[in-house]
C-alpha cells in the first residue's frame, strides 16, 4: 500500500483544494452569478456527455489499466498497444455521434415540455465528450505509470478557476449562455491538453501502429473486455445520473439545478476515495495478473478501513453543520430543500466507501462480465424508484432512489467477491469506526452553536477531526493511517511511542 498510500495523499491534497474551489464556485458562484435553470443546464450536460463517454471510449481506459502490465517491458508491443487504444476511440467516437444525431428526436421528447433550453445545446455535446473521453485516456495512461497527481491538478484546480473566470465573465460583461456553455467544454478541452503534454515530457511513448506486434490473444480478449466495460460503464452512469435527467424531465431545469448543488456537497465526501482508487487501480490489475492474491485482499482490507473512517468523518463535518452551510449560499431559501439529498447521497456515498475496492477488483479480475449482469437489473430499480418517489419526494425522492440503487449495488458487488475470491473488507475495527463516527456526531452536536455560521463550521469541523482521528488512532482502526499520523508528527518534532 506504500505507493497508493503516497500518491493517495498527494491526489488527495490537490482534490482538497479542487474542493475548496469547487466549494466556492458551487456553493457561492453559482447560486450569486446563475439562475438554477442555468445551473440544471450545465448539469444536464455534464451528466448526458458522462453517459455518451463510455460508448465512445470502447472501454479503453479500463482496457489500458487492465492490460498495459502485460506490454510495458516489451516496446514493441507497447507501441502497438498505444495505437491500439488510439484507433479504437475515434471509432467509437464517431459511432456514438451518429448514434446522438439519430436520437435528436428522443431528446426533443424528453425535454420540451419541462426543460425547453437543453435541446438548444444538443450538439454542445459533441465537444464536450470528446473532451471527456480524452480526459478518461490520458488520465488511465499517467495511472499505470503511477503519476496521478498532476493529471488530478489539471482538472480539480485548473479547471475550477478557469469556469469561475467564465461565470463571472459571462454575469459582469453580460456575455451571451452561449459563451459560457462553450467556454466550460473549452475548460475540459485544456485540461486535455495539458495531461497530454504532461505525459510526453514524462516518458516520450511511441506510436507504431503496428498492430502485428500485438499478441492476437491480447487484441481479443481486449476488445471482448472493451465490449463489458462499456456496458457497465453505460449502465453504471445510468443509475448514478438518471436522477438528474428525471428531474429535468419531469420536475424542470431549476430543480434540477437546485438538486446538483445539494448533490455535489454530499459527493465532496467521497474525494479520498476517488484519489485512492485512481493510484490502487494499477496496482491491483498487477497483482492480479501476477496471481499476488494476498497482496490484492490487503488492499482491499485496508481500502476499506482507511476509507470508511475518512468518510464517516466527513459526513459527520458536513451534516452537523449542514444547516450552517446551506446559510451561507446565496439565496439559501431556495437551494435549502436539497437539505436531505446531501444526508440520503452521504450516506450512499460512506456506504460505498466502507466496501473498499470492490469494484475494482471485479473490474480488473477474470469475472468482470458477472457486473454486467449485477447492473442491468439495477437500471430497471432506478428508474422504477425515480419513478415513484419524485413525483412524491421531489429531488428528495430522487437522491432516495440513488441511494437505495448504490446500498444494493455495492451489497451485490461484496458478495461477488466473497463468493468469487473468498475475500471480505470487514472485520471488528469496522464496527469501531462506525461506533466511533455516531459517537462523535452526538458529543459535538451538544456544543452550542455561535452567531455566525462560518464560525459555527470551522470550530465544529475541528472537533470533529479531533476526536474521531484520535479515538482511531488510540483504537488503532487503521494501521496505515496510524503509521501516516506518526510519520507526520516526526516531521513538526514530535515523537511518538507505537
Amino acid at each position: 500500500m506504500g505507493v497508493i498510500i503516497r500518491q493517495g495523499i498527494k491526489s488527495s491534497i490537490v482534490a482538497y483544494l479542487g474542493v475548496a474551489l469547487s466549494a466556492v464556485n458551487i456553493l457561492y458562484i453559482y447560486p450569486k452569478f446563475l439562475q438554477t435553470d442555468e445551473i440544471g443546464l450545465i448539469t444536464i450536460l455534464t451528466s448526458i456527455s458522462l453517459m455518451i463517454a463510455p460508448i465512445a471510449q470502447l472501454g479503453v481506459p479500463n482496457i489500458i489499466l487492465k492490460y498495459y502490465p502485460y506490454v510495458k517491458n516489451d516496446a514493441k508491443q507497447l507501441s502497438a498497444f498505444l495505437s491500439f487504444i488510439v484507433l479504437i476511440p475515434i471509432v467509437g467516437f464517431i459511432v456514438a455521434m451518429l448514434v446522438l444525431f439519430l436520437a435528436r428526436s428522443v431528446f426533443v421528447d424528453q425535454f420540451s415540455e419541462n426543460s425547453p433550453l437543453i435541446i438548444d445545446y444538443l450538439f454542445a455535446l459533441v465537444p464536450f465528450s470528446f473532451f471527456l473521453v480524452g480526459n478518461n485516456i490520458v488520465d488511465a495512461l499517467a495511472r499505470v505509470q503511477y503519476r496521478i497527481v498532476m493529471p488530478k491538478f489539471y482538472k480539480e484546480i485548473n479547471l475550477k478557476i478557469i469556469t469561475i473566470a467564465l461565470i463571472l465573465s459571462y454575469y459582469y460583461f453580460g456575455f451571451s449562455l452561449d459563451f459560457l456553455v462553450y467556454g466550460i467544454i473549452l475548460g475540459f478541452g485544456i485540461s486535455f491538453t495539458q495531461t497530454l503534454i504532461y505525459l510526453r515530457r514524462l516518458n516520450p511513448l511511441k506510436i507504431s501502429f503496428k498492430l502485428k506486434d500485438l499478441p492476437p490473444q491480447l487484441v481479443k480478449e481486449g476488445l471482448t473486455y472493451g465490449i463489458f466495460i462499456i456496458l457497465q460503464g453505460f449502465s453504471g452512469l445510468i443509475v448514478t445520473k438518471i436522477d438528474s435527467w428525471m428531474i429535468a424531465k419531469y420536475i424542470n431545469l431549476s430543480q434540477t439545478g437546485i438538486y446538483a448543488i445539494a448533490v455535489y456537497i454530499g459527493l465532496a465526501i467521497e474525494m479520498p476515495k476517488r484519489s485512492l482508487n485512481l493510484i490502487s487501480m494499477p496496482v491491483i490489475g498487477d497483482a492480479l495478473k501476477n496471481n499476488r492474491m494476498d497482496q490484492v485482499n490487503d488492499i482491499y482490507k485496508k481500502s476499506s478501513s482507511i476509507q470508511l473512517i475518512a468518510g464517516m468523518l466527513l459526513l459527520t463535518c458536513v451534516w452537523i453543520n449542514i444547516d450552517s452551510i446551506f446559510s451561507l449560499i446565496p439565496n439559501s431559501e431556495t437551494y435549502v430543500q436539497g437539505k436531505y439529498v446531501v444526508l440520503f447521497i452521504g450516506l450512499a456515498v460512506v456506504f460505498d466507501m466502507g466496501t473498499g475496492v470492490n469494484n475494482e477488483i471485479i473490474l480488473l479480475s477474470n469475472f468482470y462480465k458477472y457486473n454486467l449482469l449485477i447492473i442491468i437489473p439495477l437500471i430497471v430499480l432506478t428508474i422504477l424508484s425515480n419513478l415513484w418517489l419524485i413525483p412524491i419526494y421531489g429531488i428528495t425522492g430522487a437522491a432516495l432512489a440513488t441511494a437505495i440503487s448504490i446500498f444494493i449495488y455495492n451489497i451485490i458487488k461484496f458478495g461477488l467477491v466473497y463468493y468469487m475470491l473468498k475475500m471480505q473488507p470487514f472485520s471488528f475495527k469496522t464496527l469501531l469506526i462506525l461506533v466511533i463516527g455516531i459517537l462523535t456526531y452526538f458529543i459535538v452536536d451538544a456544543i452550542p452553536l455561535s452567531s455566525f455560521a462560518l464560525l459555527t463550521i470551522i470550530y465544529k469541523g475541528l472537533f470533529v477531526c479531533v476526536f474521531s482521528i484520535a479515538a482511531n488512532y488510540a483504537l488503532k482502526t487503521s494501521e496505515d493511517m496510524n503509521r501516516l499520523i506518526i510519520k507526520s508528527l516526526k516531521m513538526i518534532g514530535i515523537k511518538v511511542n507505537k
